[in-house]
């Protein structure tokens, strides 16, 4: 049975170790991060502070199969903070079995707790689309981002 879990400062390797499985399979631009250890001192700080977002884990028999996380960004458009799904990702051999399902529900619930007026998604993967898709989201267009260099990259 697979339940999902927040994740604590104790999973960091897994973490990692997802999110390397999500670079691996999406269209995730060059730019996206190669500095793992940045990416594990961004995970800590998350983990320590929830207002900058949350980690979720799906978990089966023990074994962590999925990953989904959430930012928390302001807006005035919507009359406070909303929800991004950040970096989502099931482990190739747990897809198709509802893990996907049971972190978006997972995420939707987490959303409410912070009184978000709506959950985003930008950029969604080609294999996360219709899984989005299937959870209610609604195409809106196109999405721009311009990288910023920062003295602590």
């Amino acid at each position: 049975m697979v339940f999902v879990r927040k994740a604590t400062a104790k999973d960091e390797a897994v973490v990692i170790d997802l999110l390397k499985e999500l670079r691996a399979v999406s269209e995730m631009p060059s730019s996206w991060s190669d500095n793992w250890p940045k990416v594990a001192v961004t995970f800590q700080e998350v983990i320590r502070n929830e207002a900058l977002g949350t980690v979720l884990l799906a978990e089966e028999e023990g074994d962590v199969i999925g990953l989904l996380t959430l930012s928390y960004p302001t807006a005035m458009w919507c009359g406070g903070i909303y929800t991004c799904i950040e970096e989502f990702v099931v482990r190739e051999w747990a897809r198709g079995k509802g893990v996907g399902g049971k972190l978006l529900e997972a995420a939707f619930a987490e959303a409410k707790t912070k009184d978000c007026a709506e959950i985003q998604v930008n950029q969604p993967s080609q294999l996360g689309y219709p899984v989005y898709l299937r959870h209610g989201f609604h195409h809106l267009g196109k999405h721009l981002k311009l990288k910023l260099h920062r003295r602590s990259a």
